[in-house]
């Protein structure tokens, strides 16, 4: 399709993986089934047009954490490319995944049992398949990831910049010294691509960030119907759409219509597909390797997945009010950064995660909750005991936890997951 005067094969992987399941979703699947998923891939494809044409033009690629505001990255032409995000919805589009990326890195001598997200990434790099000028992390929300980032600087010598994170929890200061940091990422990138900020792109990216995110409060709102009116693969989808279509009009679309399709099964009082018999939240990540999962939960367990860590986001949409005060819009962008899921309940004490998942038990009428405790999050796996007993002891909710990593099926076979899911049900429910 494109003479790709840049290497970022990843993305041309995703474009006609998802072209291929758009076609075959948009001519086998009637008109109300999976709904959500294609939104997601129709919108999704112009983005990645979008950058496959930039790279056809030569312009620079910086790869960046899921941790940090992409609204940042507008201010420049470039292709922004999350590392995270990329390899797990490809683990979800194809047969064999991301596998053979996964034991590049693992042959060349990276632990195992890291995190596969950044992992998937250094296989790719091992295998000559993206081409980087720059790499921009936060130092959260985890150091199992964040010290994998001293591969890309160090085999590949691309120039890797932090912005340091606070400990110090939600107030000015914090916020006052994060706003810094990203303001020092940007004039660090702008030297090293040779571009001059232009804060009008990103603030016009920010807008359309603010936008997506009214629908999808609207979306919030929506699943507290019982029964949910949307199906459980929305929680992995929508958590692909916040990292992969970051400031584009594509995300405004693909949210409302989202909402949209709620408010419609709401008003002919239909639920999603399936009969729902339990309300499930999911207090850390959800399964990318096989979506086939959710389909199995909604029709054949009546299991709805209401909300994984990615999905629900504990901020305002920005507000500009002027926009020549660059300083102020900082300042809101780090207050929303801090708060991004996994750096909100990273950043301190166990104590956040525990009342944001109580809180959401009681708002969505859950029974009960799933942790799939993901290889590469040591500080998860340090304490799913504790969440499960504060769960069991503030609302008597009982808790499976499975070990598995999220983006490698080899690890705990899809099989192995549907047999405890279902012992559960049936011990416990």
């Amino acid at each position: 399709m494109y003479i790709l005067k840049k290497n970022i094969k990843p993305y041309e992987i995703l474009y006609y993986a998802i072209s291929l399941t758009y076609d075959l979703v948009d001519r086998i699947v009637i008109e109300d089934e999976l709904q959500v998923l294609k939104s997601y891939m129709k919108n999704m494809l112009p983005v990645l047009e979008d950058s496959l044409q930039k790279a056809a033009e030569g312009l620079p690629i910086i790869g960046y954490n899921f941790g940090i505001p992409p609204e940042i990255f507008f201010c420049f032409d470039c292709i922004p490319f999350c590392f995270e995000a990329t390899p797990y919805i490809i683990s979800a589009l194809l047969p064999s995944g991301v596998e053979y990326f996964y034991d590049k890195a693992n042959a060349w001598g990276h632990p195992y049992h890291t995190c596969s997200s950044q992992k998937g990434i250094m296989g790719m790099i091992l295998d000559g398949k993206i081409e980087l000028d720059a790499i921009i992390t936060p130092t959260s929300p985890c150091d199992n990831a964040i010290a994998s980032y001293q591969f890309f600087s160090n085999y590949i010598e691309v120039p890797t910049i932090y912005a340091d994170i606070p400990a110090l929890y939600n107030n000015e200061r914090a916020f006052e010294y994060y706003a810094e940091e990203l303001k020092r990422m940007v004039n660090s990138v702008s030297k090293i691509i040779g571009q001059e900020p232009n804060f009008d792109n990103m603030i016009k990216a920010i807008e359309f960030n603010s936008k997506a995110h009214q629908y999808l409060l609207e979306i919030h709102e929506l699943k507290k119907a019982v029964p949910c009116p949307f199906e459980s693969i929305i929680n992995p989808i929508i958590a692909a759409a916040t990292t992969l279509m970051p400031g584009t009009y594509e995300k405004v679309a693909f949210f409302k219509e989202v909402s949209e399709i709620g408010k419609k099964r709401l008003k002919r009082h239909a639920g999603r597909p399936g009969i729902e018999k339990f309300r499930s939240i999911w207090p850390y990540m959800s399964v990318f390797y096989d979506f086939s999962l959710y389909e199995w939960m909604d029709r054949e367990m009546g299991i709805s997945q209401l909300w994984d860590i990615f999905n629900y986001y504990f901020y305002d949409p920005i507000q500009i009010k002027n926009k020549k005060d660059i300083d102020d819009i900082f300042l809101q962008i780090a207050s929303q950064g801090k708060n991004l899921p996994m750096n909100r309940q990273s950043l301190l004490s166990v104590d956040v995660l525990i009342d944001d998942m109580i809180w959401l038990a009681k708002e969505y009428n859950c029974d009960f909750t799933v942790i799939m405790e993901h290889l590469g999050c040591k500080q998860m796996a340090s304490i799913s005991q504790l969440l499960r007993e504060e769960l069991m002891n503030e609302l008597g909710m009982p808790t499976l936890i499975i070990e598995l990593d999220v983006g490698d099926k080899r690890v705990t076979p899809i099989e192995s997951i549907r047999y405890q899911m279902n012992e559960f049900i049936n011990t416990l429910l």
